[in-house]
Formats: structure tokens, C-alpha cells, sequence
């Protein structure tokens, strides 16, 4: 069976989808299957051996630029698909405009998330949307129960030992204050107050644990605000798989609705994550030992996230009314070895 799956990003998006690989395979242990995804993905999707084939678009020809960065973005798809065949077609958004990048190719059946109208919709809000891909391949809303599986990972661990040796005893916390913008747009209102961040930073050093700052290089701006906190800065240093080997050796990573608050979950790293305007049933960590706060909860606007657009907001208030304290709290507790 030849299956096409077509989820160019986000980040956190292709992570949360990628347990529907493990299911695929379950059910159809042959299957091959062909993934077209975003450049921003393919360094992370490279290294699951269940997908067969990556086809990679360059989402900011696609998205950004003008009209010859489309075309050319485009055609390096349809040289890819041409006159291709497959059974099936997972196509995981509501809109129809990235159906343009699979034309050339030929599919017997095309299931797809639904629009709210005669059928029913999916995702369905409040529910985990590693469920959502899931159901969209069974074609069912249920009843049924699974435990999402990752397909295996196969990277290369790039330990971080060296840096390690010279904290000794002491528990890695990582926070990632930035993030939390893509390709499209930047969802500031998804993140927690820098000022937060640096206030939960040195209730951790006085703690006695490590603290280490990670982030890609458009994240630099958050060091200036740790200058005074003792730590181990990161940014912009680690691609997609070193963080993830940064976190296999991390006790725990903090951060608001991002992108790695769902790599964390590859490298098995317990998280505390923050959330504000959107529903953290629809994506938070999976792992037991992980833990969320809500904040804002006698706020009428929360959420705010319908899925594609945001409230007009200039004040989450729902986001600062998370207390850095409330937050430690959650830590120790992680660390004392309570189970939620």
C-alpha cells in the first residue's frame, strides 16, 4: 500500500502527527509511505526509518516570497509526484491550498481533516490532535483507545557529557522562552513573560540546579535577560536533533505552547508547559511524569485559539497571570518524584 502524507509544518504540527506513522504501520506493516514536508522538518523527519520517502518543499518560497519563489517551490514538488500513485492520501489541513502541491500525482482515496459544516469536525476541539491525525487514517470518531507511539528514532546521540561533568549532582532544567512562531506568523501571545522566565530562572539557581537557556538564533534576544543568572546558554547552537540530544540528558524543560514543548517528548524529558489562550488538552505532553498550568481560568476570553486565528489582543493576561512561583512549585514537585 503506497499512502502520501501532506503536513509541511509546524514544528510542534509534524511531531504531534508523527505517531500516526506507528499506527499506519500496524495496520498495514508494507505500507510505503511519502511524506511531503516542510525544509524546516526534514533534518528531524530524515531520521525515521518508517517513513520511506521525504519530499521537501521550501515553505518560505511558498508561503513568503513572491510569485517566481511559488512556482519554484511547486515545481520541485511536482517533478517529485509526477505521475506518481498511491492508495491513500492523508492530507492534514482545512484549507485546499496545499492540494496545488500534490496535482500531479494520482490518489484512489483522499481523507483529510473536515470542515464544520455536514460532516463533523476534526480536530475536535479539546482533544489531543495526535487523536485527531489518528482518526482522520481510521476514518472513525470512535469508541477506541490507543496509546500513541513515536516511530523509532534513529539519529545519532550526540551526548552532552562534557558539558555535564562540569555541573555535577545537580538537576538540568532547560527553558525555552522564545519560539512560538512559524513560517506565517508569530503567536507572541502564546508565550510566557520574559520577565517570568527570568524570575523562575533564579528561583532554580538558588534551588541549586543547573539552568540552561536553548532556542534557535532568533531567540538570542532572551540572553540579555538572564546576564545576572548564572547559566548555560544554548541558543542558537543546537539544529533540531542536538536539542533533542540535549534533552535526553536534561531532567526537565519549561516552556509556553511551542515547538519544544512537543520535542521534548522525543527525547522523553518531562515538561512543565504554559498555557494561555490555547486549550492544552489539544497538545500537551504525552509522557506521565509531564505536568501544564492554564493560566487565566476566570478569564470569560479563555481560550481564545479557534484553531486558525486568535482574539484581537494586546494583553494575555492569561499568560502573566501564571506566577513564576506557581511554576517552581510544579518543579520541585517533578522532582521530588510525585506522579500527576
Amino acid at each position: 500500500m503506497k499512502i502520501l502524507i501532506v503536513k509541511i509544518g509546524a514544528i510542534g504540527d509534524v511531531i504531534m502527527s508523527l505517531p500516526l506513522v506507528s499506527e499506519i504501520k500496524k495496520k498495514h506493516p508494507e505500507a510505503k509511505i511519502t511524506w511531503v514536508c516542510g525544509k524546516v522538518v526534514y533534518d528531524l523527519l530524515i531520521n525515521f526509518k518508517d517513513i520511506d520517502e521525504l519530499i521537501v518543499v521550501n515553505e518560505n518560497e511558498l508561503l513568503n516570497e513572491g510569485f517566481p519563489g511559488k512556482i519554484k517551490a511547486i515545481f520541485t514538488v511536482w517533478k517529485a509526484l509526477f505521475l506518481r500513485k498511491f492508495d491513500l492520501c492523508l492530507y492534514f489541513y482545512f484549507s485546499d491550498l496545499y492540494k496545488i502541491l500534490i496535482l500531479p500525482a494520482s490518489c484512489k482515496e483522499t481523507r483529510r481533516f473536515k470542515k464544520n459544516g455536514a460532516e463533523r469536525l476534526n480536530p475536535i476541539p479539546g482533544r489531543h490532535h495526535t487523536t485527531d491525525y489518528i482518526s482522520t487514517f481510521f476514518q472513525s470518531e470512535g469508541p477506541f483507545s490507543f496509546n500513541p507511539e513515536y516511530p523509532q528514532y534513529s539519529y545519532p546521540f550526540t551526548p552532552v557529557n562534557p558539558i555535564k561533568a562540569s555541573f555535577p549532582g545537580k538537576k538540568w532544567v532547560v527553558l525555552s522562552c522564545g519560539g512560538a512562531k512559524n513560517i506565517l506568523r508569530d503567536d507572541d501571545l502564546r508565550r510566557w513573560p520574559i520577565e517570568s522566565y527570568q524570575k523562575l530562572g533564579q528561583m532554580i539557581v538558588e534551588a541549586g540546579h543547573q539552568l540552561i537557556l536553548s532556542g534557535a538564533k532568533s531567540d538570542l534576544w532572551v540572553e540579555k535577560h538572564f546576564e545576572e543568572i548564572p547559566h548555560q546558554s544554548l541558543i542558537g547552537k543546537l539544529g533540531l536533533n542536538d536539542f533533542i540530544s540535549l534533552l535526553k540528558e536534561s531532567d526537565l524543560l519549561i516552556t509556553h505552547d511551542s515547538g519544544p514543548l512537543h520535542i521534548a517528548d522525543l527525547a522523553n524529558c518531562p515538561v512543565v508547559g504554559l498555557f494561555g489562550p490555547t486549550i492544552p488538552h489539544e497538545k500537551l505532553s504525552l509522557q506521565e511524569k509531564s505536568d501544564f498550568i492554564w493560566g487565566g481560568e476566570k478569564l470569560s476570553c479563555r481560550p481564545c485559539y479557534d484553531g486558525k486565528t486568535y482574539a484581537t489582543c494586546s494583553d494575555n493576561q492569561c499568560m502573566k497571570l501564571i506566577s513564576a512561583r506557581q511554576v517552581f512549585e510544579r518543579v520541585e514537585f517533578i522532582f521530588k518524584g510525585n506522579k500527576f
